[in-house]
């Protein structure tokens, strides 16, 4: 689902303009991303958490040329679904 069918769907089921609904979505997508960035971690409900994780800088091998590299530091966001969200998955299948 893009995010203009999941504006259409919100909007459509709670009745509400889609520029509300668009509005009420990006206000939440930038709480979430602040969460995430300073505190490290976005724990929801029944739905997941959102962690920020590092990958430490590692060594990588060119495959066709045998030479050796540096893979960057990286941050990434994982997450891992509530135990809720896992066995209502398990019940739709």
């Amino acid at each position: 689902m893009s995010q203009e069918e999941l504006v259409g769907a919100i909007s459509e089921r709670a009745g509400m303009s889609r520029q509300t609904v668009q509005q009420i979505l990006e206000s939440i997508s930038r709480v979430w991303t602040d969460e995430i960035m300073t505190v490290g971690e976005l724990d929801l409900d029944n739905i997941g958490t959102f962690l920020l994780d590092h990958r430490p800088a590692r060594r990588g091998v060119n495959t066709e040329t045998r030479e050796l590299f540096v893979i960057p530091p990286t941050d990434f966001v994982s997450f891992t679904p509530a135990p809720e969200l896992i066995e209502w998955s398990n019940r739709i299948q």
